[in-house]
C-alpha cells in the first residue's frame, strides 16, 4: 500500500492509502476502515452498496455522516443530489481529491443534530452512517431524534441508518425504537461480510390511518 495522504489534528487521525495491485484507494480514521473505492471511484463495500438499494429512486437525499463519500459519489452520479453534512471539514476536502467525490456534492461543515434542528429543508431520503471509530457517538443519540428526521422529510421519504453492529444489539434496536416512536415503520437489514457484518435500520413514516 502507498499513504497518499495523513491527516493528524488531535480530533482525528486520518490515513487514505492506495492499493498498488488495482490502484483502490482506502480511508482510515483510526484503524477503522470508513471508505473503500476502486480506481475509479466506485465503492466497494458491502454495506455503502446496501445503503444505496435501500435508498432506492430517492432524488433528493440528506446525508450524515461523510467520510470518503463514496456513497454520495454513488447518488450523485444516477444524477441524484446530495447534501452532505459532516462535523469534520477536512472530510470534504479529502473526499474531492482523493475520492473522487463531485462537485454537484453540496457539502456542510456542521454537527448533525444542530443541522436537524436548524434547518426548514427537506429531502426524499435521509441516509445516517456517522461514527466515532466503530462506535455511534452518543451526541446522535438524543431523545427526539426520531422526530427530528421526520421533520426533513417529504411526504413518503425514508430514513437508512447504517449500524456497525447485529440486529439484536443494544444500538441498532435503540435506533429502531426511536423511529417507531415517531410513527415510522420500521424494517432491520442485515449486511454481514463473512462473520462480521452492519445492520441498517430502513425507516418509513406510517400510512396515515384512514377514516
Amino acid at each position: 500500500m502507498i499513504v497518499l495522504h495523513r491527516h493528524d489534528d488531535g480530533a482525528r487521525s486520518v490515513r487514505v492509502v492506495e492499493l498498488r495491485r488495482d490502484g483502490g484507494r482506502l480511508y482510515f480514521d483510526g484503524q477503522v476502515l470508513y471508505t473503500h473505492v476502486d480506481s475509479n471511484g466506485d465503492n466497494c463495500l458491502d454495506y455503502i452498496t446496501a445503503m444505496e438499494q435501500a435508498l432506492g429512486a430517492a432524488e433528493n437525499v440528506l446525508l450524515l455522516g461523510t467520510a470518503g463519500g463514496a456513497l454520495a459519489t454513488r447518488i450523485a452520479r444516477r444524477g441524484g443530489q446530495v447534501t452532505a453534512i459532516d462535523d469534520w471539514a477536512p472530510a470534504f476536502e479529502i473526499a474531492r481529491r482523493w475520492f473522487h467525490l463531485p462537485e454537484a456534492v453540496e457539502c456542510v461543515h456542521a454537527d448533525a443534530v444542530t443541522y436537524l434542528l436548524s434547518t426548514t429543508r427537506q429531502w426524499d431520503a435521509v441516509a445516517i452512517d456517522v461514527f466515532r471509530g466503530p462506535k455511534i457517538p452518543a451526541a446522535i443519540l438524543v431523545s427526539g431524534i426520531g422526530d427530528l428526521l421526520a421533520n426533513v422529510l417529504a411526504p413518503g421519504g425514508l430514513i437508512v441508518w447504517n449500524v456497525a453492529d447485529a440486529p439484536l444489539s443494544w444500538s441498532t434496536q435503540w435506533i429502531a425504537r426511536a423511529l417507531r416512536r415517531s410513527g415510522f415503520d420500521v424494517v432491520l437489514i442485515s449486511v454481514l461480510d463473512g462473520d462480521v457484518g452492519n445492520t441498517l435500520v430502513v425507516g418509513r413514516r406510517a400510512a396515515a390511518a384512514k377514516d
